[in-house]
């Protein structure tokens, strides 16, 4: 009888410690509050995409409708997994993804109740992969993420059509940081290649703030100026 006792109260501690160790696990991980109900539509985007909009790291879409489910379900997300680093809500309408070799960027802009524009930029070794598309009641279309612009674009810096200053801005592309950070807002900017006393015979500035419209589907440029160089 004491061996089948002890026996028995062997397996209840091993049950117990299972039990813990188990839900220690999932405390130590970093956890991210998102109410899905707040973030829908954003949610609902990631699980959309296609999977050449994230080319440099590969999250099946299978999985991300997994991982939306879980917070559907729980309004938190584990901010790590075997397919990222960690998993960041910036703001109301951007999502932050830090890979092994970058990072990953979805941010949408409201046109109306259901419908939105929606931009993905994967960041590595070579520059900035974007791509748009226009979400309109559960369907995901691409588009062309330069017609989101006027036909200036990048030329907006210029102040004169020198072959210098457009080789100058052609050759500073590659070096251009996009924050999709605000909720109508994108800045456009290379504060770390182009400076205002080295340049300013052919930029207006080395940055360019876009705000959304809505009526129009694009962004309207608000301001050029010289941003300095977090270095």
């Amino acid at each position: 009888m004491k061996k089948a006792t002890e026996t028995s109260s062997q397996i209840t501690k091993a049950a117990e410690k299972s039990s813990t160790d188990i839900d220690t696990s999932v405390e130590n991980k970093d956890k991210l509050k998102i109410k899905y109900s707040e973030h829908k539509n954003l949610l609902d985007i990631l699980t959309k995409l296609p999977t050449h909009t994230m080319e440099s790291w590969k999250w099946s879409e299978s999985e991300r409708i997994k991982f939306v489910k879980f917070i559907q379900k729980n309004d938190f997300a584990l901010s790590s997994s075997p397919y990222f680093s960690k998993f960041s809500l910036i703001g109301a309408n951007t999502i932050g993804i830090q890979v092994v070799d970058g990072y990953w960027t979805l941010a949408i802009y409201k046109i109306k109740t259901n419908n939105y524009i929606a931009i993905t930029d994967d960041i590595v070794g070579d520059g900035n992969d974007l791509h748009a598309f226009e979400y309109k009641d559960g369907q995901l279309i691409e588009i062309n993420f330069v017609n989101l612009f006027d036909n200036n674009f990048f030329s907006n810096l210029l102040i004169n059509d020198k072959d210098e200053c457009e080789g100058l801005l052609e050759d500073s592309l590659i070096g251009f940081e996009y924050d999709f950070s605000q909720t109508t807002n994108i800045v456009i900017s290379n504060s770390s290649y182009l400076k205002e006393r080295e340049h300013q015979n052919c930029l207006k500035g080395n940055t360019m703030n876009y705000k959304f419209n809505s009526g129009t589907k694009k962004f309207d440029l608000t301001a050029t100026y010289w941003k300095k160089s977090k270095e």
